[in-house]
């Protein structure tokens, strides 16, 4: 009997799709944007401008774009995405990525409660020191308001 339920396992845990760094960051900015069920033109500029400035993809933005916004609705929670900018993303990059999230959150001229607590978890799943989140948030938003 046991032997069965050792196979069952064994049959049932079925190797994870590897995700990409890039990936990873494209998915945690379609959370935010796709926070209010609103997808909202701004945001999505937001996203693909933050993408082409942190990667090197150059004219596969838009593929890496369209294959995270397929994947969110697959997605169960932010561990898998976060897990992997937490292997290799120091404190700097993560600090960028939650103030490349308030940008995409600030795109469309409001910040939706939904979003908000989207930016926040993903945070706090990154170890970012809440004191860090809101520093970021106020940043992105004296930076809006200077321009």
């Amino acid at each position: 009997m046991f032997h069965v339920l050792k196979s069952l396992f064994q049959v049932s845990a079925e190797p994870e799709e590897q995700i990409s760094y890039q990936r990873a960051v494209a998915s945690l900015m379609m959370e935010v944007v796709m926070a209010d069920d609103t997808i909202d033109d701004s945001e999505v500029q937001q996203v693909k401008r933050f993408l082409r400035e942190v990667t090197d993809l150059g004219s596969s933005v838009e593929e890496l774009y369209e294959e995270a916004k397929a994947g969110i609705a697959d997605a169960n929670d932010f561990y898998q995405f976060t897990k992997v900018i937490n292997e290799s993303a120091s404190i700097e990059q993560k600090i960028e990525l939650i103030k490349g999230l308030w940008r995409v959150a600030f795109a469309d001229g409001v910040i939706d409660a939904y979003e908000d607590h989207r930016i926040r978890r993903i945070s706090e799943l990154l170890f970012v020191a809440h004191s860090e989140f809101i520093q970021a948030k106020l940043a992105v938003k004296a930076e809006l308001e200077g321009d």
